[in-house]
């Protein structure tokens, strides 16, 4: 049987942690071929190339044209470059998968859905966490009813960097210029995105409308995005969200919860087992026991399964317990074999244009920033004032913006 042939573009800490050791794992196993790397800096693809024993380039059309087998293109460059490497791959008849957010503004994301659907591409986008065990879980007991109709889906997180407050410094909201373009976007779409997502799938609903505001708490010439948000999320199924975001001030709890009619999910870790369940038995609210089973592949911790004792019992069973694959990980082996067998079978992804969803909600949350924390209403249909700011940035920094691609 044909296994897809996969390539790597940006080599960066987020290909480094998660997406190559997944990708070689996968290949170790028969699942994939790794054909080559590529990154902008020299020495970084040389020692990635190097490291896994794989040609390495530094331009990508140059890897694209002398691996003309490739199929899919696994895209980690920095969040202002995804749509700019995914058109590329797109022409080549290759399919991306690009690291969230799929791009910084909607407009962005079009980029990548219109030169797929012209080249007869397929694309993903790599959210990770609803792919994960817990979420997988979580989700599952949603749709089986156990926590009843849910009515609020909340997420809180801090970062945990621990920038402190600068004194007599002005709190300041968005501003041009909106984004120095770095590696990474604003803490509101470079985490929200993920918290988007999972407030989504939590609330089994399309988000309605959103109310926001960001501020900016230390000043950085470097880092000119805001480092803390807020968002109020109303649904169509009438549920309500919230979602809070910090990177600055002393570290607050981590909190997330999802609260049902039947039940009420609270806390749900992704580095440890907890996943404290309550929901009604015999009308009554009871604690639900959860179990998890564990071995070890090649010195790796993998989860075997998770059973929930409802009655009847709901089970997840890790796709990957014969790999050499953490829990994190799941999620990141989960999203690269999605685009796999698109390419392989030419089927739908599992997510795809989910991505542009998220990146949509954050678009909303930004917006109502702009505007007074004015509820702005879904889906968007005209470019907003921030995307562009955006593209303004955009122009100046790279000379074009995204209807000049």
């Amino acid at each position: 049987m044909r296994k897809a042939n996969i390539a790597s573009v940006g080599l960066g800490a987020v290909a480094q942690r998660w997406h190559l050791p997944t990708i070689a794992e996968l290949t170790k196993k028969g699942d994939l071929n790794f054909i080559a790397v590529c990154d902008l800096d020299e020495t970084k693809a040389s020692e990635t190339g190097k490291e896994y024993g794989l040609p390495y380039y530094t331009d990508v059309e140059e890897m694209l044209e002398k691996h003309k087998d490739i199929d899919v293109v696994d895209v980690c460059a920095g969040d202002y470059e995804h749509h700019t490497v995914a058109k590329i791959v797109a022409e080549h008849k290759m399919h991306p998968i690009v690291e969230k957010p799929m791009a910084p503004t909607l407009a962005f994301c079009d980029v990548i859905i219109n030169s797929c659907k012209k080249n007869g591409v397929h694309f993903e986008v790599a959210e990770n966490y609803f792919r994960m065990p817990n979420d997988r879980i979580l989700i599952k007991l949603i749709t089986e009813g156990v926590l009843g109709d849910i009515m609020r889906v909340h997420f809180i997180e801090p970062s945990g960097r621990g920038r402190q407050f600068v004194h007599g410094a002005k709190p300041q909201g968005i501003a041009r210029p909106v984004s120095t373009f770095g590696s990474h976007s604003g803490v509101c779409i470079d985490m929200g995105v993920h918290r988007m997502s999972q407030l989504r799938l939590y609330a089994q609903s399309e988000p309605k409308r959103i109310a926001g505001i960001t501020k900016q708490f230390v000043p950085n010439t470097e880092r000119v995005y805001e480092d803390w948000g807020h968002a109020l999320i109303e649904f169509e199924s009438g549920a309500v969200g919230v979602y809070e975001a910090s990177q600055v001030g002393e570290e607050t709890i981590r909190y997330n919860q999802v609260m049902g009619t039947k039940g009420v999910m609270t806390n749900a870790n992704y580095w440890t087992s907890d996943f404290p369940l309550r929901a009604m038995v015999d009308g009554e609210m009871t604690d639900i026991p959860i179990e998890r089973e564990r071995h070890t592949v090649d010195g790796v911790d993998v989860l075997s399964k998770i059973v929930v004792h409802t009655d009847p019992q709901i089970v997840y069973e890790n796709p990957f317990r014969e790999y050499a694959i953490d829990d994190w990980n799941v999620g990141t082996a989960e999203e690269i074999m999605s685009i796999a067998n698109a390419a392989l079978y030419d089927r739908e992804p599992e997510y795809g244009i989910g991505g542009r969803k998220d990146v949509e909600m954050c678009i909303a949350l930004y917006e109502s920033s702009l505007s007074g924390m004015t509820p702005i209403d879904l889906p968007i249909t005209e470019i907003t004032k921030y995307e562009g700011m955006v593209h303004d940035d955009y122009r100046e920094a790279f000379g074009h913006t995204p209807d000049e691609i």
